[in-house]
C-alpha cells in the first residue's frame, strides 16, 4: 500500500471542503418571514360598561399577546386586574348574553330618556335608560359581580 503525498491529497481536500462549506451555508437558505407589528399597537377592548352618573366605567381588554385585562375608571383613579383567558371568555359571553337580551329582547319605554348605563360591544353600543327598569336591572347583576372583583 503506498502512501499519498500532500501534493496528492490536497485536490481532494479542496474538493471536500468546497463540498462541506456548501452543506453548511445551505442549512438555512430560507429567509425569515417578515412579522406583521400591526396587532401591537393597540389593545382590543371586549366589552365596556359606563355608568356616567358616576364617572365610572368598566372595561375588558385583550392585549396582542392574548392577555386579558379588566380596567376599572372612576373618575380620575384607574385599577387594573389581570385575568386568566378562561375567566375572560366566561365574562366576555355573559355580558354579550345580557347585551343582546337588553338590545333585542327587552323593549325600551318611550319618552324623554336620561341615560344611565352605556353598554359597548366589539364595535356596537347601546344607552340604557333611566325609565328602563328591566334593562337596568339585567346589567346591574353583571356589574355586581364585576365590581367585587375591585
Amino acid at each position: 500500500m503506498m502512501a499519498l503525498t500532500f501534493e496528492e491529497i490536497m485536490p481532494f481536500a479542496f474538493i471536500l471542503f468546497l463540498t462541506l462549506s456548501s452543506h453548511v451555508m445551505a442549512q438555512y437558505s430560507e429567509q425569515p418571514l417578515p412579522e406583521s407589528n400591526a396587532d401591537l399597537r393597540s389593545q382590543t377592548v371586549l366589552f365596556s360598561v359606563e355608568i356616567p352618573s358616576d364617572k365610572k366605567t368598566y372595561l375588558l381588554e385583550r392585549t396582542a399577546n392574548q392577555d386579558f385585562f379588566l380596567r376599572l375608571k372612576y373618575k380620575d383613579d384607574e385599577s387594573i386586574k389581570k385575568i386568566a383567558g378562561r375567566e375572560a371568555a366566561r365574562l366576555d359571553r355573559e355580558f354579550a348574553s345580557r347585551f343582546l337580551r337588553c338590545q333585542y329582547e327587552i323593549p325600551s319605554k318611550d319618552g324623554e330618556c336620561t341615560v344611565t348605563l352605556r353598554l359597548k360591544m366589539k364595535g356596537e353600543w347601546q344607552e340604557i335608560c333611566e325609565k328602563d327598569d328591566k334593562k337596568s336591572q339585567e346589567i346591574t347583576v353583571f356589574l355586581d359581580e364585576l365590581s367585587k372583583r375591585f
